[in-house]
């Protein structure tokens, strides 16, 4: 079989992610299967190499008409018996199809451009109706799927994502030069790791910080992957935008604690990446951060500062409390791992194509 993955997205953060960890996951299972992976070619770089997968230059801009003619016509010309649209967009084809729906925030969080949500809304309407077979990263997310397609429920699969192995590494002699880069100490910060979107919530998180700081002398609060430029970068709050893989770990390692405080999410990785790290995790408790975290972890009401607050309080403070979440952090992260989603994914593949299959063995 020859399986075409588009993987234009690779270098971006979050389904660049998934689609790096995916990839290395599928490299290291013994398979006959021929993999294309479409990119672009500032992105080659970033695709595993092994000898059953081909690198496919395919130069489009993502969400726009010339893409779903670009990434089609690639398909046909690599004479794909199967694609894989790894987030909402699938291009125009007649290759049978998986897509990976990571969640639904498009179509209810505030957007800046309200043509963003009708075009999501067309498009993962489009993709699941298309689709030989779809993939969630969470039950969470299948559930609100399927209640939104019913139809399309029969051939939702969950394949969660997976944490990388640099996360579940002890403390580097690094890390202190990693950290003197932002004036940080050891213990002494709470870390969020995020986009900075309306779902994130960090305006509530900055608010619950300042309440929290006032108890926390020299303690700071560092805010990792967008600029969250409009909070500035004062003695309470740090701005590291985006950092390398190995600055995060870093960051993870040295944490006193992390928050997730997010209004929605399809999976939640930052927690499990922290809980692989050895440390204490905070989340809201909305569907797919309870289920990732499955109790290891302090749930907050996302709509309430106060909570927020005392969560992050009961992190640092609480010795016998940090210790246990800390163990069973360490057990729940240990579960995901990319070749598991690469495992999953593949028997997927088998499915669509072949769907009396239903192992990869077979």
């Amino acid at each position: 079989m020859r399986i075409a993955i588009d993987g234009r997205k690779i270098a971006d953060f979050g389904i660049g992610t998934y689609i790096r960890g995916l990839l290395g996951g599928l490299t290291t299972i013994d398979f006959q299967d021929e993999l294309i992976v479409f990119t672009l070619p500032e992105s080659e770089a970033l695709v595993p190499r092994a000898k059953n997968l081909t690198v496919v230059h395919v130069d489009s801009a993502h969400y726009s008409l010339h893409e779903l003619f670009a990434v089609g016509s690639a398909i046909r010309r690599a004479r794909a018996d199967l694609f894989h649209a790894p987030h909402y967009v699938t291009p125009f084809t007649r290759c049978p199809t998986i897509v990976t729906i990571h969640d639904l925030i498009h179509l209810h969080q505030p957007v800046a451009n309200p043509a963003a949500r009708k075009y999501a809304q067309w498009m993962i309407r489009r993709s699941v109706r298309r689709a030989r077979g779809i993939l969630t990263v969470s039950a969470a997310v299948r559930a609100e799927l399927a209640a939104l397609y019913p139809d399309a429920a029969p051939a939702i699969t969950v394949t969660p994502n997976g944490i990388d192995e640099r996360f579940f590494a002890g403390a580097l002699s690094s890390d202190s030069a990693i950290l003197s880069k932002w004036r940080l100490e050891r213990g002494r910060f709470v870390l969020f790791v995020g986009n900075d979107k309306p779902h994130k919530n960090v305006e509530r998180l900055v608010d619950a910080w300042q309440l929290v700081r006032a108890g926390h002398h020299g303690h700071r609060l560092v805010l990792t992957g967008g600029s969250f430029a409009r909070f500035g970068d004062g003695d309470a709050v740090t701005l590291t935008g985006r950092v390398s893989d190995d600055d995060l770990a870093a960051l993870y390692r040295s944490a006193g604690c992390i928050v997730q405080p997010s209004l929605e999410e399809g999976f939640g990785l930052p927690p499990l990446e922290a809980m692989a790290s050895g440390i204490p995790v905070v989340v809201s408790k909305i569907p797919a951060l309870i289920e990732v975290t499955a109790g290891a972890a302090i749930e907050v009401d996302p709509l309430s500062v106060e909570s927020i607050a005392k969560g992050i309080e009961r992190a640092l403070d609480d010795h016998e409390l940090r210790e246990g979440l800390i163990a069973r952090g360490r057990v729940r992260a240990a579960s995901f791992t990319w070749r598991r989603c690469a495992e999953l994914t593949l028997a997927a593949y088998r499915r669509a194509v072949w769907p009396a299959h239903r192992s990869i063995g077979e």
